[in-house]
């Protein structure tokens, strides 16, 4: 995680996951931008689809899980389970942030 201390840091939320893109140059910004654009046309976000552009145009990320204390525990840990298999499959594979 050294790697992306000095980097700035935008924070996309989906509905159960918080993506912290770490961004170091101008033409990463412009991505962002341009990504943030195309998903308001969108009717719903998955994980994978951020997932997958962050690791195609090779934005540096990590995420957290987002409890949401209005669903019941149950719910939370069925939210976390798909949350926890989802960054299993993409960020150590993937993230040069993580891999590092």
């Amino acid at each position: 995680m050294s790697k992306i201390a000095n980097k700035s840091q935008i924070i996309i939320a989906c509905p159960n996951t918080l993506f912290h893109l770490y961004v170091n140059s101008e033409e990463e910004i412009s991505k962002i931008e341009t990504f943030m654009r195309n998903i308001r046309s969108i009717s719903t976000l998955h994980l994978t689809d951020v997932y997958q552009w962050c690791n195609r145009q090779g934005i540096c990320y990590d995420t957290s899980f987002n409890f949401h204390r209005e669903l019941p525990l149950w719910t939370n840990m069925k939210l976390y389970y798909n949350y926890f298999i989802q960054k299993l499959k993409y960020q150590e594979k993937w993230n040069p942030a993580i891999a590092a």
